[in-house]
């Protein structure tokens, strides 16, 4: 049985558990006509891949490029976990039709393959023998039951702060960890390298076969024309985003842990990635705080934040909130009205400005108190683009991306802080589905 069955089984309906599968790889498969692999969906497609070779600069041109219109995955980022039964293994989305390169977290060290690890390509995983340089995860620390299960498989070098129980909510530093517990067991919280320190940074090339139908953003012709005329037409732009502390860029190691291997949050991203595609220069005003709700740019403080966009007349904006709406039991119907009203005052500074509606990528999924929030969330974002059919007004899902990617991983392979922060792969993700709905890559 996989993973992402156990870990997702207390809190998706049988209801939703259809809809999921509807949108996997179990459905259609991508790029077909009649049976035929149709190639013009897949434009970034190398056809060299068995004898490519990985480059850092190959890896930062094409960091923000939707990886599904191709057939190589960059610098996924995996993690090694010691299982009980004594298996070593790092799951990977797909099968592995070659390996390219295998590196630590920080893209400094590069691993041996027959030394440090083995392709089973069947199983779409890297297996770590005995005597391998990679570092293990214990299975306990991600799948134990108590907190003693937990604590007792924790790596060394990391501080146990204490529990939600005990009235500890947030770790007191970078070298430690506390557990929250909402009723489905213990899971570790932290902001520390507890996780991303030991991942794997893994490239290599699989069969587009194997990609869902319908998980990422697709680009619409209809869509975001006056800002793509503008940028096809090689005129600046300025680019505005407001949200919570996934936007401003938390859990990625650049902007905000400032370490190697320094990727960008998506917003950063965004801007890098519109400057390569269209040769124009991009403004980028940042409005996002961390720990913030929707309702946050409309009072007190937040609507200083909210200032320094308008100030930016925006041509793009995009607003990004949920993940602590969710948490903090924010209304539907509250939600929804308080992203209208930032719209309505971004439009009177900006009245051609477009919009990118982002619904949040999940929570852990022991977090409880989010259940359900985020599918009544997006319904809302897209009752708002519904009644904007000027094409003004675009929605981009994170949350069916998110648990698409739970089919394969632990949550703490897309969330370093394994709680709410997207890690570098996932702030990559951001930018690619975020770059779906403007780009034509077909160009």
């Amino acid at each position: 049985m996989k993973r992402w069955i156990r870990f997702l089984a207390c809190t998706l309906s049988f209801a939703a558990a259809a809809a999921f599968f509807g949108g996997c790889a179990g459905g259609n498969d991508p790029g077909k006509d009649d049976g035929k692999l149709d190639m013009s969906k897949f434009p970034l497609y190398n056809e060299e891949y068995e004898t490519m070779s990985y480059t850092k600069e190959d890896y930062e041109n094409k960091m923000s490029q939707p990886y599904w219109l191709g057939n190589v995955m960059y610098n996924e980022l995996v993690l090694p976990i010691q299982y009980e039964n004594g298996e070593a293994y790092a799951n990977l989305l797909y099968k592995p039709l070659k390996v390219v390169q295998v590196m630590d977290q920080t893209l400094g060290k590069v691993y041996t393959e027959g030394v440090d690890y083995t392709v089973d390509a069947e199983n779409g995983r890297l297996v770590i023998p005995e005597g391998s340089s990679i570092p293990l995860l214990n299975e306990k620390t991600i799948t134990g039951t108590t907190i003693e299960e937990v604590t007792e498989a924790a790596p060394e070098g990391y501080n146990y702060a204490g529990s939600l129980s005990e009235g500890v909510v947030v770790p007191p530093d970078l070298s430690s960890y506390v557990l929250w517990d909402f009723g489905m067991g213990p899971y570790v919280y932290t902001e520390s390298s507890f996780f991303y320190g030991r991942y794997l940074s893994v490239t290599y090339a699989y069969d587009v076969q194997e990609l869902p139908s319908d998980v990422f953003a697709e680009y619409d012709v209809t869509m975001l024309n006056g800002l793509r005329t503008k940028l096809e037409n090689g005129e600046d732009i300025s680019l505005a985003v407001i949200g919570d502390s996934i936007t401003e860029g938390c859990s990625s190691t650049g902007d905000n842990l400032h370490v190697d291997p320094y990727t960008p949050g998506y917003a950063s991203q965004l801007k890098t990635e519109l400057e390569r595609v269209y040769g124009v220069n991009v403004t980028l005003t940042n409005s996002a705080k961390g720990g913030t709700m929707s309702e946050y740019p409309l009072t007190g403080e937040g609507s200083t934040k909210l200032q320094n966009a308008l100030d930016a007349v925006p041509d793009l904006c995009i607003i990004a909130y949920g993940m602590n709406d969710a948490t903090a039991d924010v209304s539907p119907v509250r939600y929804k009205s308080n992203i209208e009203e930032i719209m309505l005052r971004v439009k009177v500074a900006s009245p051609d400005c477009c919009f990118i509606l982002v619904n949040s990528f999940p929570c852990n999924k022991l977090d409880t108190r989010a259940d359900g929030k985020f599918e009544s969330y997006l319904q809302q974002l897209e009752r708002i683009a519904a009644d904007h059919n000027d094409g003004t007004v675009t929605v981009v899902d994170m949350l069916k991306v998110g648990n698409y990617f739970l089919e394969s991983k632990y949550y703490s392979e897309i969330s370093s802080s394994n709680n709410n922060h997207p890690n570098d792969f996932m702030h990559r993700v951001y930018a690619m589905n975020i770059m779906s709905v403007i780009c034509d890559y077909k160009k």
